[in-house]
């Protein structure tokens, strides 16, 4: 047998909402909730979020306009560095 399977366990199960009195200090505790106090998976704010292709596809398109310039300053910078290095490889001036 191994090690994990020889050692019992010494926490005891409890559900913080219906054993308010119980203290982790004192005691080893695994939270375990109750069917009446199961903490959901959804929060406040989900519903308000907007989630769809329509709000990825617009916000894509208005990045797409405003990243343009810089884009075509980055690539022109790119494009004559690599020209001016293709000269100087060569053996011709640029």
């Amino acid at each position: 047998m191994s090690e994990l399977t020889d050692t019992p366990n010494l926490a005891s199960s409890y559900c913080p909402r219906c054993e308010p009195e119980r203290d982790s200090v004192r005691e080893i505790l695994t939270v375990c909730w109750c069917e009446e106090h199961r903490p959901t998976c959804e929060g406040a704010d989900d519903a308000r979020a907007i989630v769809g292709g329509g709000v990825l596809d617009s916000a894509g398109e208005v990045n797409a306009a405003t990243n343009r310039p810089w884009c075509e300053l980055v690539h022109r910078a790119m494009h004559s560095k690599s020209l001016s290095s293709l000269g100087e490889s060569s053996g011709t001036a640029p």
